[in-house]
């Protein structure tokens, strides 16, 4: 990500001449950035400089993940936050800190917190927004990006048995069977020097949180600008880079997190677009939603059109406070889904697992059916149902029945109309694949059997068989 060596010393000339200005603002005698001589010293505190910038500029910093994280760890009731604690090793909101402390242990993997694909996509380009190419084949994604980490962590606590319950992709996903990345890493190592028990997958979960947080940072979808750490923008007099303005200002600047009552309402809105997908379609669906995000109501207000028909990104960009409070609202926005999401995955592991320990056992579950199908008796105690992945409904039951319901998020489509529609679907399609089942117990029942049964009657009435069904006789009767 930081480019040629040559691109290194530009930068680490900015990045001096930066602070040279900051000292003149303080009315401290320096000479100017075009007079700083580009010596030894002054070159290596610059990219030391840089290489910090570049290495604290992960997704969103601590404090995006952590309010992410948050999110998704309220939205887990009960049983389901032991469990994924018990796996995790840890609770969600304590794993906020997993990038920081893998990038630091093993920088190779920083490469998994950005998507790469050949060609790298761009704003400008027609339908730059579909993702219908994103497949981990070296080309619609690298088999280091992190779509492909994603898909990569999610097969390792996926059922095959579950997997056949969910229609199949209409572009396959080609999960990769290993990552690059991880040749040299300790993948039972939780980085805080005590053994524990089913390590591994602890490590392999906690990636998997960090990305999907990850997944919610618009930024992190487009190379272009190397990420957004080129383009310079400018707020209340201090400078940034529109990567770190994103992942290390904005999360702090973000209203409280909603009540129990409004996430969960939230949650369960969202929940029907997503319960009928397998998750590594879901990633691939959310990352069109953030390319969508980046070009549109990122990039898309920074631009300037010129009389000669061009359009740029003036440098600095100089951030107006309409632009800020949009800003803020889209992460806030981000963040949240990206709660909600993290949730959900969660709980589909929680179901594979079952399903796993289930078959273990040599028993059979049935397949888990949406929330929106449990009897309205089942969602007031709770939504618990042998049969569903439940989706949160723990302090609705708490409202009185004449209070106002919580407006939905805008951008939220949770309505009656869309949730029935989805649920027809799907249950349509299992209705077909019960069927399908049927026909061929069927075709076994009617025709592989019977003529399994007569080619074994044709066998013992063969010659030979006769013969010794003869002989046989004979010396018994003696």
């Amino acid at each position: 990500m930081l480019g040629e060596s040559i691109e290194y010393l530009a930068q680490a000339r900015e990045t001096l001449g930066t602070v040279t200005n900051r000292l003149q603002a303080n009315h401290t005698r320096r000479p100017t950035p075009a007079m700083i001589p580009v010596t030894g010293m002054s070159l290596a505190l610059g990219l030391a400089t840089l290489l910090q910038q570049c290495q604290d500029a992960g997704a969103w910093g601590e404090a995006g993940h952590e309010r992410l994280n948050e999110v998704a760890q309220r939205l887990l009731h009960g049983k389901h936050r032991d469990q994924i604690r018990t796996m995790m090793h840890s609770d969600v909101a304590a794993a906020a800190s997993w990038e920081k402390v893998m990038t630091s242990k093993y920088p190779e993997t920083e490469k998994l917190h950005w998507h790469h694909q050949k060609p790298e996509w761009t704003c400008g380009q027609r339908d730059a927004q579909k993702t219908e190419h994103i497949r981990c084949n070296g080309k619609g994604a690298e088999d280091g990006s992190m779509f492909c980490a994603l898909a990569f962590f999610f097969s390792h606590f996926a059922d095959e048995m579950l997997l056949k319950e969910y229609p199949e992709p209409k572009v396959s996903i080609d999960t990769p069977k290993k990552i690059p990345a991880f040749e040299k890493v300790n993948v039972d190592d939780l980085a805080d020097g005590q053994p524990r028990k089913n390590a591994r997958a602890a490590f392999y979960l906690r990636w998997l949180t960090t990305l999907v947080g990850d997944l919610h940072q618009p930024l992190h979808w487009l190379a272009e600008n190397s990420f957004g750490a080129d383009v310079k923008i400018v707020y209340q007099g201090q400078e940034h880079s529109l990567l770190s303005f994103w992942e290390e200002h904005l999360p702090k600047k973000l209203p409280e997190i909603p009540s129990m009552t409004m996430l969960d309402l939230e949650y369960k809105a969202q929940y029907h677009q997503w319960g009928h997908r397998l998750p590594p379609e879901l990633f691939r669906q959310w990352a069109g939603e953030m390319a969508d995000k980046v070009c549109n109501e990122i990039y898309g207000p920074m631009y300037v059109n010129h009389a000669d028909g061009s359009r740029k990104i003036e440098t600095p960009f100089q951030l107006s406070e309409e632009l800020f409070s949009n800003w803020v609202k889209l992460a806030d926005q981000m963040i949240q889904e990206g709660g909600e999401r993290l949730a959900l995955v969660f709980l589909d592991i929680i179901e594979h697992r079952r399903h796993k320990a289930a078959q273990k056992e040599g028993r059979g579950l049935p397949p888990p059916l949406l929330a929106a199908s449990v009897p309205a008796a089942s969602v007031a105690e709770g939504g618990k149902s042998a049969n569903s992945i439940p989706a949160p409904v723990k302090d609705v039951k708490l409202q009185s029945p004449d209070a106002p319901t919580p407006p939905i998020r805008e951008g939220s489509t949770g309505s009656a109309s869309g949730q029935a529609k989805l649920l027809y679907g799907l249950h349509r399609a299992r209705r077909k694949r019960a069927w399908r089942n049927l026909t061929i117990n069927l075709i076994i029942a009617a025709v592989v059997v019977p003529a399994l049964l007569f080619g074994l009657h044709l066998h013992s009435r063969s010659p030979g068989n006769l013969a010794r069904m003869f002989a046989l006789g004979k010396h018994e009767h003696m």
